[in-house]
């Protein structure tokens, strides 16, 4: 409904400019004088005649005798002889007494001044109606990209996050603009592979223990048969004998290497992601703060200008998940800093919760470890090892530490 208002306001501004500027248009070209008026008044003058207080006219004019004498005006800035008359293209007319030639009146001519002013009317109009133009589309460019290309925008950046593995951080939903109901509906789709994620995690957690409770169970019947197989082996008098026994031994060490082999692949679920930095300007840095920060619990901070080696992508999720971690944890507000050091540009996080032993801040960079504050919290443990992962690949560390109160993240952003 907004739009189609814009886009008649235009159009309406368009239309009143064309008339306006039509009407003084055709007012301007109105160069004729009035001769009825000119007559009348040469008349009034010729009947009164030496009575200065009965040349009374609307019309701007000067009277002269023969000899170019001025008689009398009644304006001023008008021609007061026949040079000047003929100069600015003024009417002469002569005024007769008795039949006889006693002078003449010079009639100003103000079609160049009316032409003027109607000009100046006409470019004001322009003008003016440029202005409200100029307004009207800026307003409504503005409104577009209120409604329409921020929400996109918004929109790729959620497809790009959900593409890269990230569910946890949500859309911000506005139905009030054109991609309202999208919003929803992808939001909702995040919802629900986030589910499905967690019930893949779950099948995958029960085949992890399932397996290794095979291979235990395994484990015991096979050291039987290695154990037997070696006192047989001590027994056995006949060499080809031996040699069977033997074989069941070696076979039976075979079995545990594979029984092992299968445990230690069955807790490898993080699978090595592609990382592929490239130089960017710094403002991606800010930009993908303000995108993890979606809860807005970070103050206002500044990113010196300056070129950083980064995957975008991988940065965005990289902060996305020290942000996720603080709102899951903390749940404070949030600091940022940021300065240019050597080849680094370094940005801390810090909140104000209670934070980690220090036992525990050297642990919190490897797989499937967290801290006891994460108890009856959901989490796979997996969060700071990928964004330490991700900035490895990237020439870049972080580096976290316990402060007084909370904890601290600190990336250094390798700077090109």
């Amino acid at each position: 409904m907004r739009k189609k208002s814009f886009l008649v306001l235009i159009l309406l501004t368009f239309l009143l400019e064309g008339l306006i500027a039509g009407f003084f248009l055709l007012r301007s070209q109105d160069t004729k004088q009035d001769t009825v008026a000119i007559n009348d008044c040469v008349k009034v003058i010729e009947e009164n005649f030496g009575q200065e207080e009965k040349y009374l006219s609307s019309l701007s004019y000067s009277l002269i005798d023969n000899d170019g004498k001025l008689l009398y005006q009644n304006a001023e800035d008008i021609s007061i002889s026949i040079n000047e008359a003929i100069k600015y293209n003024d009417t002469i007319l002569d005024v007769k007494k008795d039949g006889k030639i006693v002078g003449k009146v010079l009639f100003h001519n103000d079609i160049q001044e009316r032409i003027e002013k109607y000009q100046k009317a006409i470019a004001v109009t322009i003008i003016a109606s440029a202005v409200v133009q100029a307004i009207l589309i800026i307003s409504y460019v503005l409104y577009l990209r209120r409604t329409i290309t921020k929400p996109f925008d918004e929109l790729s950046q959620f497809a790009g996050r959900v593409a890269g593995g990230n569910l946890d951080i949500p859309l911000p939903m506005d139905k009030k603009h054109t991609f309202g109901s999208f919003t929803e509906a992808f939001d909702l789709m995040r919802t629900e592979l986030k589910k499905s994620r967690a019930a893949e995690k779950a099948a995958n957690d029960a085949k992890k223990e399932m397996v290794a409770k095979l291979s235990h169970d395994i484990k015991t019947p096979v050291a039987s048969i290695k154990s037997a197989s070696e006192f047989g082996y001590e027994l056995a008098k006949e060499e080809k004998v031996k040699e069977r026994f033997n074989l069941i031994n070696f076979k039976a060490d075979e079995l545990t290497v594979l029984v092992d082999n299968l445990f230690q692949s069955s807790v490898r679920d993080v699978t090595e992601i592609a990382v592929n930095p490239r130089e960017n300007d710094s403002s991606s840095v800010r930009d993908a703060i303000l995108h993890a920060d979606y809860l807005k619990r970070a103050g206002s901070f500044a990113i010196p200008k300056c070129t950083v080696f980064t995957d975008k992508l991988r940065l965005q999720q990289a902060f996305d998940n020290v942000f996720i971690n603080s709102y899951k944890y903390a749940d404070t507000d949030i600091k940022i800093e940021a300065k240019l050091e050597g080849e680094y540009l370094k940005i801390t996080v810090r909140d104000f919760g209670s934070g980690v032993t220090e036992e525990e801040v050297a642990l919190l960079k490897e797989k499937y470890k967290r801290g006891k504050n994460s108890e009856g919290k959901e989490g796979a443990g997996i969060g700071l090892y990928l964004t330490s992962y991700f900035m490895k690949e990237m020439d870049g560390e972080i580096l976290i530490t316990n402060e007084d109160p909370g904890l601290q993240v600190l990336f250094l952003i390798r700077t090109v």
